[in-house]
């Protein structure tokens, strides 16, 4: 994504939140940004198709932190106190998104805008959820949504205190905060054994379509290692690199993708993990198209 494209996203978001989606033109945006509006025009064809920008790229950067930071974990407790310290810091980072999403997410007129921000909800609930039952074990199962749904209040409240008060804050030592605090919840779940208030965010009919592929990011970085293994020839390890780039883009070209993963095809030796890679990227978000 160019700079330009990124700034427009970035002022629209503070604009979004502060006077509402509907009461905010796309003149303003442009006088924001110092552009005309013709311009803007030329970067995003309408208010709506910016507004879904701005949640595809919001998305996009969480599951790009996350994916790369817990690339080769093996810590279950560790992994997902880290995990909660990106998310919290992510807000902050986005909080006019963040206030955004709390202000306007009912209100959204759009059917497959409010669609793709439940889906990518629902896929953080579950991503908690599992994270849950592998620290804790099988027998957490019947509270995990409980868990879950705990910890999202927790961060919702924290989130809210520190956007007002405006304070610099250890995210970590946050994150590490919260988890003491689900931990003791999650004891006192297994020791009186309450009936759970929750259905599990796991569920067949909660997680239908739900299911997702390993991170593409994550395959790229296995690509890259056996490429160096095999002693690849520039062609390869220049592909390998236009990949992972495209692959950070808002609205990766279809185009790109499979010439790259095409290329590296010819790479005997990477055909595995570039047939693991296509099953990744076709199970990456879909773009909306408004």
């Amino acid at each position: 994504m160019n700079e330009k494209k990124r700034t427009i996203l970035l002022a629209a978001m503070k604009l979004f939140s502060k006077t509402s989606f509907h009461q905010t033109s796309m003149q303003q945006i442009a006088e924001v940004c110092g552009i005309s509006k013709g311009s803007l025009y030329t970067h995003f064809k309408s208010k709506e198709e910016l507004l879904a920008d701005i949640f595809t790229y919001y998305y996009q950067m969480l599951h790009d932190q996350i994916a790369a930071a817990t690339e080769g974990a093996n810590n279950p407790k560790d992994d997902f106190i880290q995990e909660v310290a990106i998310r919290t810091r992510h807000y902050c980072a986005f909080q006019e998104f963040f206030m955004m999403q709390l202000k306007e997410i009912r209100g959204l007129e759009d059917p497959s805008l409010n669609t793709f921000v439940r889906q990518e909800n629902q896929y953080l609930m579950q991503r908690t959820e599992k994270g849950i039952i592998a620290i804790y074990g099988d027998q957490i199962a019947p509270y995990a949504a409980d868990l879950t749904a705990s910890l999202k209040g927790f961060m919702i409240s924290y989130l809210r205190e520190i956007t007002e008060k405006e304070a610099r804050q250890d995210f970590d030592q946050l994150a590490r905060y919260l988890f003491s605090q689900m931990d003791a919840a999650a004891n006192w779940m297994l020791a009186s054994r309450p009936a759970p208030f929750f259905q599990s965010y796991l569920s067949e009919e909660n997680a239908q379509q739900q299911d997702r592929a390993v991170h593409p990011l994550h395959l790229i970085k296995k690509v890259k290692e056996a490429a160096a293994e095999e002693q690849a020839s520039d062609m390869i390890l220049d592909s390998i690199v236009i990949l992972e780039k495209e692959l950070l883009e808002v609205k990766p070209r279809q185009a790109v993708l499979h010439g790259m993963m095409a290329n590296l095809a010819t790479q005997s030796a990477l055909q595995p993990l570039i047939e693991e890679l296509k099953q990744a990227v076709m199970k990456m978000p879909e773009t909306l198209h408004l």
